[in-house]
């Protein structure tokens, strides 16, 4: 079926392991033109040792995480700690249902719980016949909800801001993350209104368990995803509704880079260059998913990066991957 969009009035909308896949060979069987090959003949077979294939694989997939990866600076990787609800608006009923389902089915593959009917949403997705016109608006009119402070850790700054707002994507996308308390969740950096006591005005206190250079004890949770899609920009593409409900999943659940160019990989995030290559989300993406929501987020970024890098690369994580 392919993707029809029914889009309503848009307005204010914001109210209150890794396998790498060898070339296919050729057809077994296929006849030598000079006959079969006579004992005595030199055949030379080449190979590479497994730790070469590993190393070249992880450095594969070590790429792809940096072309597609977008925590703020200086923060870790953050994702949804137990539950997610997601929001739709502006597009037919049945549409919705859909595409919030679609999303959902892979927040309970990576373990978390999708909200009920009613639930007061994280993931808002607003379909616009004017994309460009949505972000601007909600820059110019409200930014405290793209930059909730100006402190480090909760959003990518003023250069993203603006690439959101002048991005001609069909789905454009925004991020919130917080750094908090790994043990209870407490937000370990001042929010937006926040009152400290008289002296304390640019500390905020947290406690941690155990501290070290290993584990900092903190680790960054997603606080809110905004995300635009842009109807007529859909239109005549080709696109399935499959393919757009994993699209969005996949922003919905990592932080993005929105002017990531994976082309170099089997991705779903290629999906707007070459829609007929792609069915849903791929190994790759599967891959990476899963891996985000099983690493260790009390490491420092560097080692963060490491350990998703290593899960996809060994197959640690739940799907195992393929690149092309």
């Amino acid at each position: 079926m392919m993707l029809r969009i029914v889009v309503c009035m848009a307005g204010a909308w914001l109210a209150a392991g890794v396998s790498a896949q060898a070339p296919t060979p050729a057809a077994a069987g296929a006849a030598s033109p000079d006959g079969p090959v006579a004992v005595g003949d030199e055949i030379i077979v080449r190979g590479r040792r497994m730790s070469e294939i590993k190393s070249d694989l992880r450095i594969e997939v070590d790429k792809f995480v940096t072309q597609i990866a977008a925590p703020p600076p200086e923060r870790g990787y953050a994702r949804w700690h137990r539950n997610v609800c997601v929001s739709i608006q502006n597009l037919e009923r049945s549409a919705a249902q859909y595409l919030v389902d679609r999303i959902s089915r892979l927040a309970a593959d990576v373990g978390l719980e999708p909200g009920e009917p009613g639930c007061e949403p994280s993931v808002r997705i607003q379909f616009t016949t004017d994309g460009k016109e949505a972000a601007r608006r909600l820059v110019d009119e409200r930014p405290g909800v793209l930059r909730p402070t100006s402190e480090g850790g909760l959003q990518l700054g003023l250069e993203a801001m603006h690439e959101f707002a002048e991005s001609d994507k069909p789905v454009r996308w925004w991020q919130v993350s917080i750094p908090v308390d790994a043990r209870f969740g407490n937000p370990a950096t001042r929010m937006p209104g926040e009152q400290l006591s008289p002296g304390l005005e640019a500390l905020h206190w947290v406690t941690v368990e155990g501290p070290s250079r290993i584990h900092s004890g903190l680790r960054d949770d997603l606080a809110y995803v905004i995300i635009i899609v842009d109807g007529p920009k859909l239109q005549g593409r080709g696109t399935t509704w499959e393919q757009l409900g994993d699209y969005l999943a996949f922003v919905s659940l990592a932080q993005v880079d929105l002017s990531a160019q994976p082309s170099a990989f089997d991705s779903i995030l290629n999906l707007f260059s070459n829609p007929k290559a792609y069915s849903g989300l791929t190994d790759w993406d599967r891959s990476y998913i899963h891996a985000l929501y099983e690493f260790d987020q009390e490491r420092d970024p560097r080692m963060q990066r490491n350990g998703l890098v290593d899960a996809m690369a060994s197959g640690r994580s739940t799907a195992a991957t393929g690149k092309p």
